[in-house]
Order: C-alpha cells, then sequence, then structure tokens
C-alpha cells in the first residue's frame, strides 16, 4: 500500500516514466470513450446519410460544449497538483469540493442555453432542412444531459492530479461500455424497447453518463476522502472558484477553440454536400481515434508540471515537456503511416456512399503527416495550464485554431474544394508543431505562478484514505513569479 501511495508523487522518479504510467490507462479509458463514437457513427450510419451526417453535424458542438467542463477540469488539475507539491492536504481537499460545486453551477448554465439556441447554432454551421430534425432530436436529449458528465469529468481530473491513473480510467470505460452495449438497443429497439432511431443514440449516452455520474462522485467523496463536507464561509469559497476560474475559465476558452476551428471547417465542407459532410466527420473521428495516446498525453502533463511546478522542480517541469514533445512527433508519424495504408480499407466500413468514402480515404492519406504539431500543441497548452499559466495555453491554441487552420481550410477550400481543407489543415498543423517547440523550450517560463493573497488556513496535513503521498511532504517554498 504505502508503495502504490508512493508512486503517486510526481515530484520523484523518472519524469518519462511517470508520463507513461499516467499515459498508458488514460489511453486506455480514451479508448473505451472513442469507441462510443465510432459505434454511433456506425449504427447510425445504417439509418440513411441524412441521419449520419447530422449526428456528425453535432461532433463539433459538442466538443465546443464539452471543453467547458474540461476547462473546469483543467482548473481543478492545476490548483490541486500545485497544493499537492506544496503538501497542503487540507487546501487540497477544499479545492476539490469547491472544484465540484462550481462545475455543476456552470454546466447547469450551459445545459439550459444550448437547448435554447440549436436552431440558430446548427443553422449558422449550414445544416440541411433534411438534417434538422435529426439535430434536435440528439442535441436536446444531449444538452439536457450534460450535467452528468461534469461529476466524471471534474472527479478523474482531481485523481490525476493527485497521481492516481488507475481509478479515473476505469470510470471512463464503465460508462463507454454501457453506452456501446444501449446504443443497438435503444436505435433500433428490442423487445418492449421501442424504436428510437436518432433518439436512441442520445439516450444511450445520458443514461450511460448518468450511471457513471454516480461511481464518480460516490469515488470521490467515499474511497478518496476529496469532499470536504464542513463550510468554511463564503470568503474562502469563493476565493477558490475564482483560483479554480483562473485557470479554468481560460483552458475553456482554450479548449473551445480547436472545436470552434472544427466547426468553421465543417461549414466550408458542407458547401460540398451532405457526402463531403459525412466523409470529412467520420474521417476526423477515426483519426482522432488512433491519436488517443496524444489526447491522454494532454490529460497527463499537467499534473506532472503542477506537482513539480508547486514543489519548485523547474528542471523536472522542462524535461516533461521536451520528453512529451518527442513523444507527439514518434506517435503521430506512426499512425499517419497506419491510415496511409489502410485509409481505402477503413472508409467502406463508416459510409455509406462512394463519394463519402473518397473524402475518407483522401482525408487519411494528407492530414494525419503533421497531426504530431496538433499533439504538442495540446501538451504544451495542458503543460502551462498545470503551471497556472492557462494564457500561453490559450495563445497556442488560437494560433492553431484561428489564425491557421480556420482560414487556412476556408482558402484551400476555395482553391482546391475538399483536397484544399484537407491540405490547409496539415498546413496548419505543421506550423504550429514547430512553432510550439521552440517558443516552449526556449522562450516561454515554466515556474508555476501561485497566488499573492489567500484566506487564512490551518496547518497543512495530509489527506486521510486514499490521498496522494505528495501531500504528505513537508511544504517547500513554492515558485513564484512576477
Amino acid at each position: 500500500m504505502a508503495a502504490g501511495r508512493n508512486a503517486r508523487d510526481l515530484t520523484q522518479g523518472p519524469v518519462f516514466g511517470h508520463l507513461l504510467r499516467l499515459v498508458i490507462p488514460m489511453s486506455a479509458g480514451i479508448v473505451a470513450m472513442m469507441l462510443v463514437g465510432v459505434v454511433d457513427a456506425y449504427w447510425v450510419g445504417k439509418l440513411g446519410t441524412e441521419q449520419q451526417a447530422a449526428v456528425q453535424f453535432v461532433f463539433p458542438i459538442s466538443m465546443l460544449v464539452m471543453s467547458v467542463a474540461i476547462g473546469l477540469g483543467a482548473g481543478a488539475v492545476s490548483v490541486v497538483a500545485r497544493a499537492a507539491g506544496r503538501g497542503d492536504g487540507s487546501r487540497t481537499r477544499r479545492t476539490a469540493t469547491d472544484a465540484v460545486s462550481l462545475s455543476f453551477l456552470i454546466v447547469g448554465a450551459v445545459s439550459v442555453l444550448g437547448v435554447l439556441s440549436i436552431d440558430p447554432i446548427f443553422r449558422l454551421m449550414g445544416a440541411t432542412d433534411a438534417m434538422m430534425p435529426f439535430v434536435r432530436e440528439y442535441m436536446v436529449i444531449w444538452f439536457a444531459g450534460i450535467v452528468f458528465v461534469v461529476g466524471p469529468m471534474v472527479a478523474s481530473n482531481i485523481l490525476r492530479a493527485l497521481g492516481d491513473a488507475i481509478l479515473p480510467s476505469m470510470i471512463m470505460i464503465v460508462g463507454a461500455v454501457i453506452n456501446m452495449v444501449l446504443d443497438p438497443i435503444l436505435i433500433f429497439g428490442w423487445g418492449p424497447i421501442p424504436r428510437m432511431e436518432v433518439e436512441g443514440a442520445a439516450y444511450a449516452t445520458l443514461i450511460s453518463n448518468f450511471v457513471v455520474f454516480l461511481i464518480a462522485m460516490a469515488v470521490l467523496t467515499f474511497r478518496e476522502k476529496l469532499i470536504d463536507w464542513q463550510w468554511p464561509g463564503f470568503e474562502e469559497v469563493f476565493w477558490n472558484w475564482r483560483e479554480i476560474a483562473s485557470i479554468g475559465a481560460p483552458a475553456a476558452g482554450s479548449n473551445m477553440i480547436g472545436p470552434l476551428s472544427n466547426t468553421i471547417v465543417f461549414a466550408a465542407v458542407a458547401g460540398f454536400g451532405e457526402a463531403a459532410v459525412a466523409g470529412f466527420g467520420v474521417a476526423m473521428r477515426v483519426e482522432a481515434f488512433a491519436l488517443i495516446p496524444l489526447f491522454a498525453l494532454s490529460g497527463s502533463i499537467g499534473p506532472i508540471t503542477g506537482q513539480n511546478g508547486g514543489a519548485g522542480n523547474v528542471e523536472r517541469v522542462r524535461e516533461a515537456f521536451a520528453k512529451s514533445f518527442l513523444f507527439c512527433a514518434g506517435w503521430g508519424l506512426a499512425i499517419a503511416a497506419i491510415l496511409f495504408v489502410a485509409g481505402d480499407y477503413l472508409a467502406p466500413i463508416f459510409l455509406p456512399s462512394v463519394e463519402g468514402q473518397a473524402v475518407a480515404a483522401q482525408y487519411w492519406d494528407i492530414a494525419p503527416f503533421a497531426v504530431a504539431g496538433y499533439g504538442i500543441a495540446m501538451a504544451a497548452s495542458a503543460g502551462f495550464n498545470g503551471l497556472g499559466r492557462p494564457l500561453y495555453g490559450v495563445g497556442i491554441n488560437a494560433a492553431r485554431g484561428l489564425v491557421l487552420i480556420a482560414p487556412l481550410a476556408w482558402i484551400g477550400g476555395l482553391l482546391g474544394g475538399v483536397t484544399g481543407v484537407i491540405w490547409g489543415i496539415f498546413a496548419a498543423n505543421l506550423i504550429i508543431g514547430v512553432a510550439a517547440v521552440i517558443f516552449v523550450l526556449k522562450f516561454a517560463p515554466i515556474t508555476a505562478v501561485e497566488s499573492t493573497k489567500r484566506p487564512p488556513s490551518d496547518k497543512p496535513k495530509p489527506i486521510e484514505g486514499g490521498a496522494s503521498p505528495a501531500l504528505a511532504k513537508p511544504p517547500s517554498d513554492p515558485a513564484s513569479d512576477e
């Protein structure tokens, strides 16, 4: 037991070993979650091209909304990991509790606004009259249940901030299995369960999220004892909310840039027909599935930079950035080669139309060869969030999504149709990858930022139960910055 707890201290031991220890189980969890999207695409594709195009159209918006919860989780990771690096167990408990409550409040508001905005949002994106009924069926249910997503996401982020990678992955896998089992049952009907088609896919997601929500909150409350039921007063709660939001709001905005740029790209592709939208959407989903370790890396580097930044271990922070970038380059090139060879065989599995298959295969021939740049941008942004420097991550993601991908994809579309859009994405990822490596390793500050003011708290003490051993260390002087 002691050895297991010591493994959760990210300020000691090989940095790359910690990265792998966090990335591997998180990859397994993301594999399961991404399989949900692939399975959705498979079953909904059997309903028809309009239904499949509608669900693919939903993908960028769902990711845009999910970015709010992801950003709040990033805020929790940053504050919790830096407190763990200092050995401040009391602050860690209080921050974890307030992160959960703040997330519920904000995501609840997003849910209401989303339901009220479905028609104008998707009309603006270019959804056709044939798509809109299916878009409404799916998104009303999805928006109504998004509050059940935030609990597992925030709980998983808090656990990873303390160096625990196994339990968050198990939570993700449980939710994915429930969703995949329910998909065909609710879409096509079975026994007394009626055929619900696109609504069935949405209900499968809602039910699985609700079950996982119950599990995650129980783990956070009873197993990890990270929920502090004592009321510390409005001053400390609001202070913690402000600290979390100071990281979470920019991180949410940063995470929203990627889906927003994808939405702009989809709007460009929409002018070439429904088959092109379906093919492009499936190609991006399969590519995302292949890049799971890079997504896992972006979820793993923040706890490492946060804990080591909080403990003042600047060289370990630099090493975490450098080795994560090398990992992105190696994995990205390997996946590009695989998709280049396998693309012609994968496209017919997910797409009913020949036109859609051609678009997907062409995407896999070109875009993945620069996707390592996307992974580097994600890792750099998440690492800065862990250090309490989210604006650097915002800058990197804005440069990729708004300065490069959106305009280059549109220009490419005007000059070369769908092929031009794909080449625009390739160029954007290549440029941002090279620029991010140079900026982070040569010019950016990589010390952790600490607040100059905080309410009085008790003497730091370790968390009971399953807490990280980092919290039991004597607190060190945190690295401060101007």
